[in-house]
Formats: structure tokens, C-alpha cells, sequence
């Protein structure tokens, strides 16, 4: 495996940091104190695949080495949650903004290649154990999960997360 879907997720959180919103991978509430602006966490929080083909095989293609190798996937539904979060003192009304930083981000520019075929945002909340306040976001994704067969072993490799955004 070589993390398609972790690489995918880090992209998402680029596109948002492009687009002005502080976005990272992996949340550490305890650092919160230190915050002065919101901050949105970007996770992976749904997956469902149905078949592609026939055995999953989708056709071949030429590699950069001009040799010809078979490809094989999966249609994939990916949703992403992001948990955007606020100081107390940015107030619910930081998180909103950040939220609709997000929506309009993932609604114009898709996913990270992926089209965003519905986003979700929920109220916002104050959380009082980490004194943050805290906005959910869904982003539910049309995908393909790709796999190249190596010729030699048999065995699935260069997993990917392809899709395009119209």
C-alpha cells in the first residue's frame, strides 16, 4: 500500500490552506491555547465502494516506460469530514466564517480533483472540556480507487485516488 488515500487527504488540506483557511491533518486540542484563528482538521470519514468492472478490471494502460499494464478499480464514494475548530475567544462566529471558507473551497474547486457531490455543514457547538468551539463539515466525493497489477508478482501496486472535477 502506498497511503492513496492519506496523500489524497493531505492535498484537500493544501487546497484549503490555499484558499486562506489554517487546515491540518491530525488534531491536537492541547495546542489549542495557542490558537488565534480558526483551525480546521481534515479526515477521511466514509468510504464505500461498489464494483468497477468485470473482477474490478478496468482496461490498460501505457506506464511512463511506454510498457503496457493492466488497471484495475473500484467506483468510490469518499466523505470527508472536517471538524473546524475556534479559540473561545474567536467565538462560534470564527468558526462559521472558517466553515464557509471550506464550503465554498470544496463546492467551486472540488475535493482535491474530486467533484463534491453534496457538503453538509452542522451547527456550531461549544466544546467546554477544551474550551473550543467546533463546526462540522461533510464533503461526500465521487472517486475512483485505482490499482495497477505488476506483471511479474501479480500483486496490486501505484494505488489511486482519481477523479474529476467539471
Amino acid at each position: 500500500m502506498n497511503g492513496a488515500l492519506s496523500a489524497w487527504r493531505e492535498a484537500v488540506a493544501d487546497q484549503l490552506r490555499q484558499a486562506g483557511l489554517n487546515a491540518v491533518t491530525a488534531m491536537d486540542c492541547d495546542r489549542a491555547p495557542r490558537w488565534r484563528e480558526a483551525v480546521a482538521a481534515v479526515a477521511l470519514s466514509r468510504a464505500v465502494c461498489a464494483p468497477g468492472g468485470l473482477q474490478n478490471y478496468l482496461g490498460v494502460e501505457k506506464g511512463p516506460d511506454g510498457q503496457e499494464r493492466e488497471v484495475y478499480g473500484q467506483e468510490a464514494e469518499l466523505t470527508l469530514a472536517l471538524d473546524i475548530f475556534a479559540p473561545r475567544d474567536g467565538g462560534g462566529e470564527a468558526c462559521r466564517r472558517a466553515a464557509e471558507t471550506a464550503v465554498e473551497t470544496l463546492v467551486c474547486r472540488g475535493a482535491a480533483g474530486l467533484a463534491a457531490l453534496e457538503v453538509q455543514t452542522g451547527r456550531v457547538e461549544f466544546l467546554e472540556r477544551d474550551g473550543l468551539y467546533r463546526q462540522e463539515v461533510l464533503c461526500r466525493c465521487g472517486a475512483w480507487l485505482t490499482a495497477r497489477a505488476d506483471e511479474e508478482s501479480g500483486t496490486f501496486t501505484d494505488f489511486e485516488v482519481k477523479g474529476r472535477v467539471r
